[in-house]
């Protein structure tokens, strides 16, 4: 098995990686090819989360598995074979996180828009908004980029490092600024409480919002699941469980079948008129990450990074 560390996966990521892995995972959930379950214990102190995943098509079975402990937080995706059951490799899950989200989002911005220049507003300045920022300004035609975070020195630290990637970029005073004149959005944060309505988005292509995963989290307000002309989903959790979700459902009346998986939708043409926004909402799943360790760790052996070990499961046969 072979074993890929935090900085071999900084080594190998990049976001044609990622657009490929996003592809692939999108695709088996709308084929329905993906088992997944998963289990969260834990307490204020310390939580631990494992999301498990069986991908017969690639011929994986795996898990990725997160624990917290005070403010301490450790990512681990396992990858082990579907037909014979061996290990395949341990790959370090926290830049995973972080890139199969914003690979997913790209992708669908991609698709929404295709070759058309954009401006583009980011709203965070966390890892999420960064890895964002660089998955959608290399894969779309972004020739501008506005950037909000509350924290002005988030905001302008979040600039100098777009700029030292060759991305055109300025910081934003607040949401309205960013947003004015945007053609699209990533929205990506923390927020307990709406940052975005409808008012603020009615005018864009495409938004994607990627923050808010759990009920307590509430980045977009709910009526700007109704104001979308569509809402695309990389999963079905994420019409459950995401607090901005629920607020769309219960207050303002949103049915959460009117929505499209992204695997779906990649597939149809883009026919709608102009003149509300394309929704993509987003909380991750498990396919998506063992689909991009496959992808790292078949990147690591084709360039000889990672260190090759014995696996520590001894084998039992079952009757």
């Amino acid at each position: 098995m072979r074993l890929v560390r935090s900085d071999d996966v900084d080594a190998l990521a990049s976001v044609d990686l990622g657009l490929l892995a996003a592809r692939t995972a999108a695709g088996l959930v709308a084929r329905g090819a993906v088992t997944t379950s998963r289990v969260q214990v834990g307490g204020d102190a310390a939580w631990t989360r494992v999301l498990v995943g069986i991908i017969p098509e690639l011929d994986i079975v795996g898990y990725k598995e997160f624990h917290r402990v005070g403010k301490r937080v450790r990512y681990h995706v396992s990858l082990f074979g579907y037909e014979d059951g061996d290990a395949i490799g341990i790959v370090d899950g926290r830049r995973i996180t972080s890139l199969r989200t914003a690979s997913t989002a790209a992708l669908a911005h991609q698709h929404a828009v295709g070759d058309t220049p954009v401006t583009l507003a980011v709203i965070g300045s966390g890892e999420e908004a960064r890895e964002g920022l660089q998955a959608v300004a290399r894969s779309s035609n972004v020739e501008r980029t506005r950037i909000f975070s509350p924290t002005p020195a988030n905001r302008e630290r979040l600039v100098e490092e777009a700029a030292r990637a060759g991305i055109v970029a300025e910081p934003a005073g607040s949401v309205a600024d960013a947003l004015d004149g945007a053609t699209s959005a990533y929205v990506a944060t923390a927020a307990r409480s709406p940052v975005v309505s409808a008012a603020d988005v009615h005018a864009l292509r495409f938004v994607a919002a990627v923050g808010a995963t759990r009920p307590d989290h509430h980045e977009l307000s709910g009526d700007v699941f109704t104001c979308a002309a569509q809402v695309i989903i990389d999963c079905s959790d994420a019409l459950r469980e995401p607090g901005d979700v629920i607020d769309a459902v219960e207050h303002f009346g949103w049915d959460p079948s009117e929505a499209t998986l992204l695997g779906t939708w990649l597939h149809q043409k883009d026919a709608l008129a102009p003149g509300a926004p394309r929704l993509f909402k987003s909380i991750g799943s498990v396919e998506q990450d063992l689909v991009l360790a496959h992808e790292l760790v078949r990147a690591a052996e084709s360039r000889g990074l990672g260190e090759v070990v014995a696996p520590i499961g001894s084998l039992r046969e079952m009757r």
